[in-house]
């Protein structure tokens, strides 16, 4: 939704106004801690823009810290909140591994390896044409785990046309491409997502006495990222039963005489896309280990857990991206050399706006560490909110959050700072669920990012298969919802209930094949769309 200059002039006006009213003349205590977070949230709303929501709201709380006085509370949010959260190892690795990946995914992009390799895939599956692609398209997802959105728009680009040849409707695609791009890329401890994902647990448990590293958290929260685990185990299901169910079903194939495209035909070696991310993720867990650890060998499990655990994380990923992109560019088509400057060069200016969203995720945090707005949350729910199901809270409240704002890194940006230092104070005594609440944070910041209609990835989907963003959110919506359902209620109300994470991702698993194999009980497997 599109505002004129005068409706963000007025917004701004008014909001500005009430910030000053609130820090001038008082207001209770939980006004004051929330006012910053609902300032963010409204400004992301009505203008969709993360950014923009997050300064705001960095400077609402400047102002309620600085009573009121703009000039103070401009140069605070300046040298106190926004240079200062761009200082640090982390911080700055985080910076620059997200440039060089972006360019890392341009340049395999460009190099034409991917399209090689989805026909490779397309003459190894076996069963009917329907089902090969579909196979190879999930195939191609789990593979592209670097970054979403190049992941859906690489994904529907090759896709599109051989689903139009063997007859699978484009909302289907659509489907398949949207649901292992942001599931794949958040749970994958090497993509774009993972140097914002670390720096806010990082940001998030500074001084609080945490032993594990950020690295550790997260890969402690993926069996607990239920939404994004769910996701994938439904693809699966959804490919193998050929399940439709909802709008999906009355998707309709392309018919051939109105196909507009030809089937991709790169005749590059599957090898230009498949050799630099073996190399790209044999370099970063090597120096993890090879950073910090002395003597080298022999290798124990405790020198692993320890390289993991260590300060290595942000040169480890810097110096290991930089291989991973070296690779990629040595391994381009010669004859396509021209292209090879523009694709690094347009690939680290594609993460730009991404990096935005960090910064002034640091910044927000900062402010809302400085108010206190999480102690306040923990004090509030203490006495009248078991810890227990504090994950369940936060990821019904990110899914709510992420399918209003389209924005999955918006809403892990606003949460975060605000999840774990909360639970920290709520129960500090339980520390057990704190990768629960960083899996519960992700987990509803992809649920907006599959079905919401502002999100990019889903617009990008949508134009990439060939479908309007209206048909990809009727059609996937369901399926969205059933994952959304599992999880929330099987995954994290579960775990409050004391019930042990692996026993709950079968519970899961065999509930949702129980629904797929009950629905489609009576057709044939084998079914053309």
């Amino acid at each position: 939704m599109k505002q004129s200059r005068s409706s963000v002039v007025v917004i701004g006006c008014v909001l500005l106004l009430l910030t000053w009213a609130i820090a001038v003349y008082g207001a209770s205590p939980s006004l004051i801690a929330l006012w910053p977070a609902g300032v963010a949230l409204i400004t992301i709303l009505v203008f969709r823009q993360a950014v923009l929501g997050l300064l705001a709201g960095s400077l609402a709380g400047c102002l309620l810290i600085g009573g009121g006085h703009l000039g103070n509370a401009i140069i605070g949010l300046v040298q106190d909140h926004f240079f200062a959260s761009m200082q640090g190892s982390w911080r700055i690795g985080a910076i620059l591994f997200t440039l060089i990946l972006g360019s890392f995914t341009v340049v395999i992009e460009k190099g034409g390896g991917f399209e090689s390799l989805a026909k490779r895939l397309l003459g190894k599956t076996q069963g009917n044409p329907q089902r090969r692609l579909e196979t190879a398209t999930g195939l191609l997802g789990l593979l592209c785990f670097f970054d979403g959105l190049a992941n859906s728009l690489l994904l529907g680009r090759i896709t599109r046309p051989l689903a139009d040849r063997v007859g699978v409707t484009r909302a289907k695609m659509a489907y398949l491409v949207d649901s292992t791009s942001s599931s794949v890329a958040c749970i994958a401890f090497i993509s774009t997502w993972i140097a914002t994902q670390l720096s806010l647990i990082q940001q998030s448990i500074e001084g609080r006495g945490i032993s594990d590293s950020a690295y550790t958290l997260f890969f402690k929260s993926i069996p607990q990222n239920f939404y994004c685990l769910f996701t994938l185990i439904l693809v699966v299901l959804v490919i193998w039963r050929r399940w439709d169910f909802g709008p999906m079903k009355k998707a309709k194939a392309i018919p051939p005489g109105e196909m507009a495209e030809t089937a991709p035909s790169s005749t590059s070696s599957i090898w230009i896309a498949l050799a630099p991310i073996i190399i790209l993720s044999i370099s970063i867990i090597s120096l993890f280990y090879l950073w910090e650890t002395r003597p080298v060998f022999p290798v124990t499990t405790d020198k692993l857990t320890a390289a993991f655990s260590g300060n290595a994380g942000p040169y480890a990923l810097t110096v290991g991206s930089i291989i991973g992109l070296l690779a990629a560019c040595f391994l381009f088509p010669k004859k396509r050399q021209r292209e090879l400057s523009p694709a690094v060069s347009a690939g680290a200016a594609s993460m730009l706006g991404p990096l935005l969203i960090l910064v002034t995720a640091w910044t927000f945090g900062s402010v809302l560490k400085e108010l206190g707005t999480a102690k306040w949350l923990a004090d509030t729910m203490s006495g009248s909110f078991s810890p227990d199901y504090f994950p369940a809270a936060i990821f019904a409240t990110g899914a709510a959050i992420s399918f209003l704002t389209g924005s999955s890194w918006g809403t892990m940006a606003l949460l975060m700072p605000l999840a774990l230092p909360a639970y920290l104070d709520l129960a500090p005594d339980q520390p057990v669920l704190l990768s629960a609440v960083i899996g519960a944070v992700f987990s509803g910041a992809v649920f907006g990012d599959h079905c919401s209609p502002f999100s990019d990835t889903t617009i990008v989907s949508a134009f990439a298969c060939g479908v309007t963003a209206q048909d990809h959110v009727i059609t996937q919506l369901p399926y969205a919802l059933l994952s959304a359902t599992v999880a929330l209620v099987i995954g994290y109300v579960g775990l409050g209930a004391g019930l042990p994470v692996w026993s709950l991702l079968i519970i899961g698993t065999l509930l949702l094949g129980g629904l797929a194999c009950a629905a489609t009980r009576q057709k044939p497997k084998d079914n053309a769309h």
